[in-house]
């Protein structure tokens, strides 16, 4: 993750820790970083970190996305997604920018915005995979 990037995660306002399991749907207005297993969807954030040993079983739609683990679900970013070294994710993705790393697994489609599209035009697409 580059250093502006970074900037954007300095804030994390909710956490889903190692060791832990969170049901539901998830809203924040800052960041949102996952350790542990979420069952459910984050419906809106910020900034979202899937981090290294963290399972997401759902949805998740944000500005920035950054995932290091496990997500079986749609992701939708209007800034951008990046899917690190470990991750997988078994779902779609819509975003304006994608940035794939080498060793990362993705199953899916994906989806490439213009900047002046607009992401609600594609927010109908949320049901949980």
């Amino acid at each position: 993750m580059n250093k502006k990037k970074q900037k954007l995660f300095d804030t994390i306002e909710t956490l889903v820790g190692n060791g832990s399991t969170f049901r539901g749907e998830i809203s924040a207005t800052n960041s949102i970083r996952i350790d542990g297993t979420l069952i459910g969807s984050v419906k809106e954030a910020a900034n979202v970190i899937v981090g290294e040993n963290a399972k997401v079983k759902g949805n998740i739609c944000a500005n920035y996305v950054v995932v290091d683990g496990i997500v079986e679900g749609n992701i939708t970013a209007t800034e951008s997604i990046e899917l690190l070294a470990k991750s997988k994710v078994t779902g779609d993705i819509t975003t304006t920018l994608l940035s794939i790393n080498e060793g990362a697994i993705f199953k899916g489609k994906s989806v490439m915005l213009e900047k002046e599209e607009n992401i609600e035009e594609i927010e109908g697409t949320e049901e949980i995979i």
